[in-house]
């Protein structure tokens, strides 16, 4: 062999070993992101878990954290599990802000929650949890925002999207209940039982 054919040869193997290494150390570099946001929701889902107690800048730092990651990695097989829990986790701190009467707060994270719901669906209609995101967002805009118009907007959408799906007789009672003071639900389910 000549060094003409040598020599690009070489270059080739060189130039594709460098490829090689460079596509490992991404993938080791997306594997530890991925792990410390794990780990981020992992404790600030713990807290919550354990005594209802909520970090709320533990939570804020892992939804942004998890929504980048989503953005950055959308096929990596984390990022919609960790889309998903952002847009719980962005429901608790609606509804811990909503206890603590700061409106503005609860706002700002009932609309990113829907938000985040709405980005899964869309980047993610395959997944199962993908169906689950009309029932999130009614409830946020049931249970946080006071809404029951645009929650029963959502369960019918559910319905008429997934008729045969094992919740739909459950969206429908729920669309039954909507908008009805404390007394009137009391009423309604002692008729039930």
């Amino acid at each position: 062999m000549t060094m003409k054919r040598i020599i690009p040869i070489a270059i080739t193997a060189l130039i594709l070993a460098a490829c090689h290494n460079g596509q490992r150390a991404e993938q080791k570099k997306i594997r530890l992101e991925s792990d410390s946001l794990l780990a981020a929701y992992n404790y600030s889902d713990s807290l919550f878990a354990v005594g209802g107690i909520i970090d709320t800048a533990a939570f804020g730092e892992f939804i942004d954290r998890a929504t980048v990651f989503a953005e950055k990695h959308p096929s990596d097989t984390l990022a919609p599990v960790m889309l998903y829990r952002a847009g719980v986790g962005s429901m608790i701190l609606a509804k811990s802000a909503d206890r603590k009467g700061n409106m503005d707060s609860r706002a700002r994270n009932a609309k990113r929650a829907l938000a985040i719901f709405n980005q899964f669906q869309e980047q993610y209609p395959e997944l199962d949890q993908a169906r689950l995101c009309y029932w999130q967002r009614a409830i946020v805009y049931d249970d946080i925002l006071g809404d029951w118009r645009s929650a029963e907007s959502e369960y019918r959408d559910f319905i008429n999207r997934y008729p045969n799906d094992s919740l739909t007789p459950v969206f429908q009672q729920y669309i039954t209940l909507l908008g009805k003071s404390e007394t009137e639900l009391e009423q309604t389910l002692d008729i039930q039982q």
